[in-house]
């Protein structure tokens, strides 16, 4: 039987796309301040061509390439700190997920596993949205990232279900989908196009990295094996619902058990 629905945050509950634009602003200013003569345009190119060769962590690399370790560790401060201060300020709620939300905890036991500041909770609170969720697994207060499987079974274990009671919905194959089906949930890829994500760029850095997000984003990166293949795919509120359903459907089935899949 299905108990307990865990969605990401980021690009599932909240848009991170306005938020990864601030980043990339921040990185370019930091560069020119050094002497850098790198336009935007080929720092996205730049971090198009990490994610064609599955560099997830683009920001970070060309972070620590053009600032070094330590310039990129105080940048990275720096932005947290904006975040922290106001976090919607750098990101939107997802089209429909407020009233998503209310339905399936109508239905289910809800929980996020996510990796991001601890702030968003207030942000969760605000949006009037935190208290549909009974576990909420965030890596800066856990002090765990995914895709470590720690914090999907410390989010478990706080919900006191088994793997196969529970289904996590991401937008990543490698951070969503990969360790929750190794420990045996029922998973759901929520890829929404960017362009129906509720983004609208407000100047020239902001619709420069929106074209970017449109030509490469790591939500599409594909499969990289038999692990990383979801359950079910939605690519909108309506579709997730209706993933959510097949997926309880399969899984109250009285035959079907989800085989391992370490």
């Amino acid at each position: 039987m299905l108990r307990w629905i865990f969605l990401d945050i980021g690009n599932v509950l909240i848009n991170d796309d306005p938020a990864m634009a601030l980043l990339y602003r921040e990185l370019h200013r930091a560069m020119c301040s050094l002497g850098y003569r790198l336009g935007f345009p080929e720092l996205l190119a730049e971090r198009e061509e990490l994610i064609r060769t599955r560099g997830t962590e683009h920001w970070a690399v060309l972070g620590s390439k053009y600032l070094g370790e330590k310039g990129h560790g105080t940048l990275m401060h720096r932005c947290a700190s904006r975040m922290r201060a106001d976090y919607m300020s750098s990101h939107t709620l997802m089209p429909g997920m407020a009233e998503a939300v209310q339905v399936l905890s109508e239905r289910y036991k809800l929980g996020v596993i996510a990796n991001q500041l601890k702030e968003v909770l207030d942000a969760l609170d605000a949006l009037g949205l935190g208290r549909c969720f009974q576990v909420k697994a965030v890596s800066e207060v856990v002090g765990v990232r995914k895709p470590d499987p720690a914090l999907y079974r410390w989010a478990l274990d706080r919900a006191a279900c088994q793997p196969r009671e529970a289904v996590m919905v991401g937008d990543r194959t490698d951070n969503d989908i990969a360790p929750a089906r190794a420990l045996g949930m029922w998973t759901i890829l929520f890829r929404v196009p960017h362009e129906a994500k509720g983004y609208v760029p407000g100047d020239e850095f902001e619709r420069l990295y929106f074209e970017s997000q449109n030509r490469e984003s790591i939500s599409r990166i594909a499969p990289s094996s038999p692990n990383e293949i979801p359950d079910a795919q939605a690519e909108d509120v309506s579709d997730l619902l209706n993933a959510i359903e097949q997926v309880r459907q399969r899984a109250e089935s009285s035959s079907e058990e989800i085989p391992s899949r370490r």
